[in-house]
């Protein structure tokens, strides 16, 4: 065999490995996020992993923001979103069907990569505290497009010894909606995660500006797991940016999934999962919410939902993956 069959031989060879590589990482075509409005912090964390994706691997990559988790965590159940960011608690209830039309059986985490701090927002001059003293108080409480923050609306009163029958619990278009209405005096109380920006206008906006309502008395550590599964008692403390906050309080914490569903290939979810890891510590540069994260947490050690097997041999891969993690996927996948 002469010189110049060899190097058509090797050539070819070389030509074929690259096509086959090539296929591979075209598996995924495109990336579509589901989020929450345009101008919620939802969508803004998932217009930078979108930026990040189409960067990193060259994939074309948008967000598609709609009216709330109750509306896209159904689509990413059927495959027609790629992925989506949704409460700990939203998933938990769409997988299980509990307050659904239907159950999301075929959701799947890849990744836990926000904790938000949640409460209920007055005005400071309203000398409302604690959960106990919105009793006969205006509530921006129930929100027709969450089904799981309508639910821990309720558990925070109930933290009080309040219902929703001892306020008058109003319906609300989301949480922008009802910071609105206490900056208008439309409502006496609204939900809020402590995170959001408006917040710090709002604050600015209203004279003596707005305040931060604590948790009541019932809620002791394991109140709220009991209550609404996916959240937990936590605390905030007074810093110079958000300075609704006066003192170290005690609110409530659940944290935010990154979702596929098993129409995506463990391939896919694998690299997806990876290139997300390996790139946290740029996007938390970027991302100011995501500080509260690092790369070790972003495997949650108690999932509400079961994790995708792309993203569980990307886990084990790098030893983060344990034997109780098993166990709490298997409970899951019963």
């Amino acid at each position: 065999m002469n010189k110049f069959i060899i190097n058509a031989i090797a050539a070819t060879a070389f030509a074929w490995s690259a096509m086959l590589g090539s296929v591979a990482q075209a598996e995924l075509r495109s990336i579509t996020i589901g989020t929450n409005p345009s101008g919620s912090t939802f969508y803004l964390i998932g217009s930078g992993i979108a930026k990040m994706y189409q960067e990193k691997l060259r994939v074309r990559s948008n967000v598609q923001p709609q009216v709330g988790s109750s509306v896209y965590l159904p689509m990413i159940n059927s495959g027609e979103l790629t992925l989506g960011l949704a409460s700990s608690m939203d998933s938990y209830f769409s997988y299980t069907g509990d307050g659904f039309p239907a159950e999301s059986k075929e959701l799947r985490a890849l990744a836990n990569i926000w904790v938000l701090p949640y409460t209920f927002i007055v005005r400071r001059d309203s000398g409302i505290k604690t959960m106990e003293d919105l009793k006969g108080k205006r509530v921006m409480g129930d929100m027709p497009t969450n089904v799981a923050l309508t639910r821990l609306n309720r558990a925070m009163l109930r933290s009080g010894g309040l219902s929703s029958d001892d306020v008058d619990f109003t319906k609300s278009g989301g949480l922008i909606d009802g910071i609105k209405a206490v900056v208008d005096g439309r409502a006496d109380a609204a939900p809020v995660a402590t995170t959001m920006p408006q917040l710090i206008e709002a604050n600015s906006s209203v004279d003596g500006g707005i305040a931060i309502v604590a948790n009541g008395t019932q809620a002791v550590d394991g109140y709220y797991e009991g209550e609404v599964p996916g959240t937990r008692v936590g605390m905030v403390a007074p810093n110079d940016r958000q300075l609704f906050i006066s003192e170290e309080t005690a609110i409530v914490n659940y944290d935010t999934l990154f979702i596929a569903g098993t129409a995506m290939s463990d391939d896919d979810a694998y690299r997806l999962t990876k290139t997300l890891y390996e790139n946290w510590p740029d996007l938390q540069k970027d991302y100011p919410p995501l500080r509260g994260v690092s790369q070790e947490q972003l495997l949650q050690a108690d999932p509400s939902i079961p994790y995708h097997p792309g993203a569980i041999r990307f886990y084990k891969e790098i030893g983060a993956w344990t034997d109780a993690h098993d166990d709490k996927q298997t409970k899951l996948l019963q």
